[in-house]
């Protein structure tokens, strides 16, 4: 009897590795398969100039990248049923499906709204309403009502530092 119950414990051994070892391989099939794959394109403007360092990120997650030189981007890990979204300053913010696909082409679209609320300034940029003090409009009509020789003698004591 002892034979047999051994027997039958050795059985029951085996049957439980065997087990363990199909559960292990599905759990590593799993993860292999929900990895996702590797998508790339080009973000151009409408003129198919290349747009240098625009954000190119996986919807909902902190997988991301930029575009290089030639507006071309490369991102790793992304799942089949994942939106990318694309956004550069002074163009709307594009969500594109990926859908199984592995390859973009991107037409960005200028968001002429956004255009007017940011100014360029010597020493970086800036939202227009932060920089009142920093800047001075002279208008063609001041200049031509003042008598002076040269626009510059028009803004003295007009603008900062002139």
């Amino acid at each position: 009897m002892k034979d047999r119950n051994c027997s039958s414990l050795m059985r029951c051994a085996s049957s439980l590795q065997r087990l363990f070892f199909l559960a292990l391989l599905s759990i590593i099939a799993i993860g292999a398969y929900a990895q996702g794959k590797t998508v790339s394109g080009t973000v151009l403007d409408k003129s198919g100039e290349s747009v240098i360092g625009a954000s190119v990120v996986v919807k909902g997650t902190t997988n991301g990248t930029i575009t290089d030189f030639d507006g071309k981007f490369t991102l790793s890990n992304v799942p089949n049923d994942a939106s990318l979204e694309i956004s550069f300053v002074g163009f709307k913010t594009q969500v594109i499906p990926v859908q199984g696909k592995t390859t973009f082409n991107v037409t960005m679209v200028e968001d002429t709204e956004v255009l007017d609320e940011v100014v360029v300034v010597g020493y970086g940029v800036q939202k227009k309403s932060d920089v009142t003090g920093a800047m001075a409009r002279v208008g063609e009509k001041e200049l031509k009502a003042m008598p002076v020789k040269n626009a510059l003698e028009g803004m003295q004591g007009k603008t900062a530092g002139v």
